[in-house]
């Protein structure tokens, strides 16, 4: 053999013993808790370690409940499959929790890894956690919708114990009508508490807005996500431990970005690298939110002055003299603060003479209560009030309007993006298809556009949104798929009302005043309707739901390829000085 055929044929069979090596060890099963063929493209350590072990332990159960449905994947094939509810208040909430009810029915409910919610569908959310096996039972979530909410005395109990708090607001006034009046439960459970339990449920991320940074147009600073193991800003990297979340690093010893394990003392201390003495001198209280705040954070909506005062009756408006028309411009917030604090100080000062001469009692403790710590919130108008974990930071690409204030002012994303797509683009959480569930007021697919332009703006991949689809908006198909790439998620889109279930567009737009959010929690026969579409929407898809699973599967294997395809030019072309391509030939 001449020397460059020997030569030739030798790096050939070089290559393909490199080649098979590397592709069989990608493949073969691994051991929950090892490492999977598919590795994000930024680095792993940016999820918690809790989150990571999480998905890797949750994964197995996945692999079994595809497998179940006929789908026959090795262990690094398993897809990232995450579920996202939209915004909508309570129409969301019960579409949601009748959503996964199907997804249950049809077991299709285990092969999620992720769930994602925004403002109603979070509520749903929250709700669902308080039980650590609720995914195999989530018929006692949807009971309790038309139970008995919780008594006064319970509801006045937990605000009075919340008001002693330094970062009372008026998110918490709103979960706890939130949490009685509509999912019916008074919740204590905390967030992180969840990092405790085992993986039968799929793993929670739950968003908010940073009010100062959205209403400052700052695009990384503005989206905040909440898990069982830590809280922080998706675009910027920073995160605390969620069992640390609200306090000051003065008060808990640890600084900004250290990262939590699961939400108890040991698993802070491991954080934190102290040992018990010092965790007990330093008084650490290892606690973190509640749900009932949670709720109330998630689901502010009215946090957002200009529409809230666009919704004041005319008679309110007169009394606080503060009108606004398009012609007129929006209403200065310093111009409201200050009329609306003359008009308050009206009513508090006479009410505070008067408390003056109440006897001594449960009149007088509540009366007092009102005038002392709830209506001065309502004059400042403050919501999501929690202590900034990076404030002062020295990190130069935190915005200013991080950097600078105390205090951080948590509101509803979806004043934003009324489906919680930030934490699920990119390679961070490496989800090959987001299920998006769209129940919000507004036209449909809006939600995806504008996630879509998000993506662009922090350079994040997305699939491509073909833009005669829009054209539907008002009268939209039951199910769509927008194909991923290599980088980008697929995308499964199903709107709540559509042409399925509703003869035209005038009938979407009566649906949709029907389930209104702005109206009395809904009664029996209202949440038995809206159970049944959004069951039988999940329940007429369940075999396009499961091609799509079974398609992000095989992307998952041949993403896997590629990755290792990138590399062995590279290696070729290092052995022969030539083109990997001529070798081949």
């Amino acid at each position: 053999m001449p020397y460059n055929g020997w030569r030739t044929g030798w790096v050939t069979a070089a290559y393909v013993c490199v080649f098979t090596l590397i592709t069989q060890t990608l493949f073969l099963p691994v051991e929950a808790g090892g490492a999977t063929g598919s590795q994000p493209q930024e680095p792993a350590s940016l999820l918690s370690l809790g989150e990571q072990q999480f998905v890797s332990e949750r994964k197995e159960g996945i692999r079994n409940s595809l497998q179940s449905l006929g789908m026959h994947i090795n262990a690094d094939s398993v897809p990232h499959i995450a579920l996202l509810g939209s915004g909508g208040g309570q129409r969301a909430a019960v579409a949601l929790l009748g959503s996964l009810q199907q997804m249950g029915q049809d077991d299709l409910l285990d092969t999620l890894l992720y769930m994602g919610g925004v403002s109603g569908s979070g509520w749903a959310m929250a709700s669902l956690y308080t039980d650590p096996q609720w995914s195999t039972n989530t018929a006692a979530a949807l009971a309790r919708l038309t139970q008995p909410g919780p008594e006064v005395d319970d509801i006045m109990a937990w605000l009075k114990v919340r008001s002693e708090q330094e970062d009372f607001s008026l998110s918490d006034l709103w979960g706890s009508l939130l949490s009685s009046s509509i999912m019916k439960q008074m919740d204590r459970t905390r967030l992180s508490d969840e990092a405790k339990r085992q993986t039968t449920n799929p793993y929670p991320v739950y968003s908010a807005l940073e009010q100062k940074c959205y209403l400052d147009g700052q695009t990384k600073g503005k989206w905040f996500e909440l898990t069982p193991h830590e809280s922080g800003f998706t675009e910027l990297n920073h995160f605390t431990p969620t069992s640390l979340l609200g306090q000051r690093p003065s008060d808990s010893g640890a600084s900004e970005g250290e990262k939590g394990v699961e939400g108890g003392k040991e698993e802070v201390m491991e954080v934190m690298g102290v040992e018990e003495e010092v965790m007990e001198v330093m008084e650490v209280e290892v606690s973190g939110m509640d749900m009932v705040t949670l709720q109330g954070i998630i689901g502010s909506a009215m946090a957002d002055e200009q529409k809230m005062l666009a919704h004041l009756p005319d008679w309110l408006k007169n009394i606080l003299d503060i009108h606004s028309s398009p012609s007129e411009g929006a209403v200065d917030s310093q111009e409201r603060k200050t009329k609306v604090d003359a008009w308050m100080e009206k009513v508090l000062k006479p009410m505070r003479e008067g408390l003056l001469a109440l006897p001594d009692g449960p009149v007088k403790d509540v009366v007092s209560w009102v005038v002392l710590k709830l209506l001065p919130l309502i004059t400042e108008w403050k919501w999501g009030t929690t202590a900034n974990f990076i404030y002062h930071s020295p990190d130069e690409f935190i915005p200013e309007c991080l950097r600078s204030t105390e205090n951080l002012q948590l509101v509803d994303a979806g004043l934003f993006l009324n489906s919680p797509y930030p934490p699920f683009l990119g390679a961070r959480r490496d989800v090959d298809l987001i299920i998006s569930l769209d129940f919000s007021l507004g036209q449909s697919l809006e939600s995806l556009t504008l996630a879509r332009d998000y993506a662009v703006e922090v350079g994040k991949p997305f699939p491509v949104i073909d833009d005669t689809v829009l054209e539907e908006m008002d009268w939209p198909r039951d199910f769509y798929v927008f194909p991923g790439g290599r980088s980008a998620p697929t995308i499964v889109y199903m709107p709540l009302f559509n042409q399925r279930n509703c003869r035209d567009a005038a009938e979407v737009k009566s649906k949709m005043a029907e389930y209104t959010t702005v109206q009395m929690p809904y009664n029996q026969k209202k949440i038995a309707g809206l159970l049944k579409i959004a069951m039988d929407n999940m329940k007429n898809n369940k075999n396009k739901l499961m091609l799509e699973m079974h398609s992000a599967a095989v992307r998952k294997q041949e993403r896997s390829v590629l990755r290792v395809l990138d590399w062995m030019p590279g290696l070729s072309s290092w052995i022969t000085g030539q083109n990997p391509i001529t070798i081949l030939i």
